[in-house]
This record gives C-alpha cells, sequence and structure tokens, in this order.
C-alpha cells in the first residue's frame, strides 16, 4: 500500500517520478494499460500515477481508470497528462481521479500533488481553467472522512443555519479560525461554488440530525 504506481509509454516519466519524488523506496512502473491493470492488482499501490494517452489507445488511461476505480472505488489516482482540456481533466475525474497535474509542472509540485492524492484530498493544477465545468463533488466516503474532527463540526454548524460568529462562539475560538476551517474543508471536498458548499454542509447537518 505504500508503493506508488507510474502507468506511462514512456520510461523517462517514471524515472522522472522516482528522482523527484526521492524519497520513495517502492516505485512500480508499467508502459502500457493492460500491465498497468496487472500491476494494480499485484502491488495495490498507495497512489497510482497515470497517464491517459498511449500508443493505439487515444485515452486509453480513462479505460485504466474506470476499471481500477470499479475494483477499489477509493484508489488514490493521479492523473499525469499535457491534456490541459477541461472535459477531458472532467472526464478523468468522474473515471476515478483524486488529483490532476500536468506534465510541464515543476518539480515541486509532483511531490505536493502525491501528498494531497494519498491523504483523499482532491489536486488539480491551477493552470487548468475549468470555467464552466463542473467536477464532481467527491464521495463521502473518500472526501468527507478526510475532513478533520474540527473541519467537520464548522461544516456542519454551517449547514444547520449558523453565521460564522455562532459558529466561532459554539466552537470557543475566533471568526477568523472559522472562516480558515471552512476554507481548508471546501478545498479537501474540491468544491468551487459556495452554492455546492453549503448543499454539502447542509447534507452533513442532515446527517447529524438523524444520527441523535
Amino acid at each position: 500500500m505504500n508503493s506508488i504506481l507510474v502507468v506511462d509509454d514512456h520510461p523517462i516519466i517514471a524515472e522522472a517520478c522516482r528522482i523527484v519524488l526521492g524519497d520513495v523506496e517502492n516505485l512500480v512502473a508499467a508502459r502500457d494499460v493492460l500491465a498497468g491493470y496487472e500491476a494494480f492488482l499485484e502491488h495495490r499501490p498507495g497512489v497510482i500515477i497515470l497517464d491517459l494517452s498511449f500508443p493505439g489507445e487515444a485515452l486509453g488511461g480513462v479505460d485504466l481508470l474506470h476499471r481500477i476505480s470499479a475494483d477499489a472505488p477509493l484508489a488514490r489516482i493521479l492523473v499525469f497528462s499535457m491534456h490541459a482540456d477541461a472535459n477531458i481533466v472532467a472526464s478523468a475525474i468522474k473515471a476515478g481521479a483524486i488529483g490532476y497535474l500536468l506534465k510541464d509542472s515543476s518539480p515541486d509540485e509532483l511531490p505536493k500533488a502525491v501528498r494531497q492524492v494519498r491523504l483523499g484530498h482532491r489536486y488539480v493544477d491551477e493552470r487548468i481553467n475549468l470555467h464552466g465545468v463542473s467536477l464532481p463533488v467527491q464521495t463521502e466516503a473518500s472526501a468527507t472522512g478526510a475532513l478533520t474532527p474540527r473541519e467537520t463540526q464548522a461544516l456542519g454548524l454551517l449547514g444547520a443555519g449558523q453565521s460564522y460568529p455562532a459558529i466561532a462562539e459554539e466552537l470557543d475560538i475566533t471568526q477568523r479560525a472559522v472562516v480558515r476551517l471552512i476554507k481548508q474543508a471546501r478545498a479537501k471536498l474540491g468544491i468551487r461554488r459556495t452554492s455546492d458548499l453549503l448543499r454539502r454542509a447542509r447534507e452533513l447537518a442532515r446527517r447529524k440530525t438523524n444520527i441523535h
């Protein structure tokens, strides 16, 4: 589970990942979709770094995304691709990817993306223009479970209709701390629109009410 699987038809990419990630002791490489799936089944890696394009299979990586996600819905998959088209990015996320990073990123971006994906947090290259494209909200199992108890509390209170000052008083923290907690929760859940954030907060508040 601590290994990293790199699925890319260019051997230099796997070697570059090994160099950039540095502290990864067990990095497994596969050069096509079939070998990638077999390596996934054998090693059950903690993180999968996946290209989308393979010779003879225009977007074969998306097919592999579907196969892995069907077998392991909580698999941590980071797409590492030159495709910056928002629709392709959305398709990859819908197929099961948690992160999406462009290959011309600076060397320090890959370790950052891997760390976030390993934790189950969505990570999308900030240079990708997602205007007009709606990404699916992460599932409760993969996303909400990654929130800290404090973030969950703050989000639940927001969904219950509490104002920021009221949340601050309830949690015995400052309003600035409340803003920070909500901002952190929003980033972890991969939510861009305020309306989606409020909807998720209300869902969380309803679940807490039903539990009690």
